[in-house]
């Protein structure tokens, strides 16, 4: 059986920080439990959720210097760290003491990384650390290039998936997208506005096809209380208010990771259908870039 790798929320390796992040009187044990992994030859990818005033600053150049500790040998005890932004929602407990990550935070913390990156691809010949694209999206920043991602080893948490989207999106688009449509087609596809910017370069090569008309409409999501939210978060309530009378075209492209695992439901246990009714246009789910291609020029009727 392959014990390895494995994936850990570290989030702090300070005891009383990470203590006072997960409220466990055992959770200040991490760096000794990494040692354990080491001498046995386990192998593990970090995450590193960033709480402003929590684990930020300092602690986050603590934590990720620490973690940088157990990249030796040919099987490094921890092979990669992810740092993420906190997310929050109105449902969270109010004595919790977070605070939303701010474009000025989000600025900071890139820049911090950013500099540890080049010191550690000095020290270890890897940048060992990678931020997630949240960073950017919420400090409305570039994002890295597609080769500063490597081979993409902490994808799981947001780590170049939208570069990955839209290499692959190049890639299928050559394939798949006609000069021209026989019979002209319109719709609406529905992203979270955190990667509005980031997903105009689909919108523009969709838009070049003759014939085809894709509209991007970027929400963000009242449900959640949030101001800046990814695609994967909104909800069918979140659809309704931001899509009711507005010229939706012929279909709707729903990014399926907006819908329960297996499931037509959203998070809000509003179905597909209910939402396609009451905004009376027809939705078409889509997974991956293939099928959202073909869900614009109407090979997923």
């Amino acid at each position: 059986m392959r014990l390895s790798p494995l994936y850990v929320s570290v989030h702090a390796t300070e005891p009383d920080v990470r203590i006072r992040l997960l409220k466990n009187p055992r959770a200040g044990q991490i760096l000794e439990q990494l040692r354990w992994f080491q001498e046995r030859r386990l192998q593990i990818h970090a995450q590193v959720v960033v709480c402003p005033g929590i684990n930020d600053g300092i602690h986050l150049e603590r934590t990720l210097l620490d973690l940088a500790q157990f990249y030796t040998g040919d099987l490094p005890a921890v092979a990669s760290t992810a740092v993420v932004p906190v997310g929050l929602t109105r449902f969270r407990p109010q004595e919790d003491e977070l605070i939303s990550v701010t474009g000025e935070k989000a600025r900071e913390v890139i820049a911090q990384v950013q500099r540890l990156q080049e010191k550690f691809k000095h020290q270890l010949g890897s940048t060992f650390a990678w931020l997630a694209d949240e960073w950017f999206l919420i400090a409305r920043e570039e994002l890295p290039t597609e080769s500063d991602y490597g081979d993409y080893p902490q994808i799981g948490n947001g780590v170049g998936s939208i570069r990955l989207f839209l290499k692959q999106f190049q890639t299928a688009a050559t394939e798949r997208l006609p000069k021209g449509l026989e019979i002209p087609r319109r719709g609406t596809w529905v992203v979270g506005n955190a990667v509005e910017k980031a997903f105009e370069p689909v919108v523009e090569r969709f838009n070049a096809v003759a014939g085809l008309e894709i509209n991007m409409v970027a929400l963000s999501s009242d449900y959640w209380g949030q101001e800046i939210t990814v695609t994967g978060l909104l909800t069918g309530q979140d659809l309704l208010k931001g899509l009711t009378g507005k010229d939706l075209g012929e279909m709707i492209l729903l990014p399926g990771l907006m819908l329960k695992h297996g499931d037509t439901r959203f998070l809000d246990d509003m179905t597909v259908a209910e939402v396609a009714d009451q905004l009376k246009t027809p939705i078409i789910p889509v997974n991956g870039v293939e099928e959202l291609i073909d869900g614009a020029i109407g090979n997923r009727e």
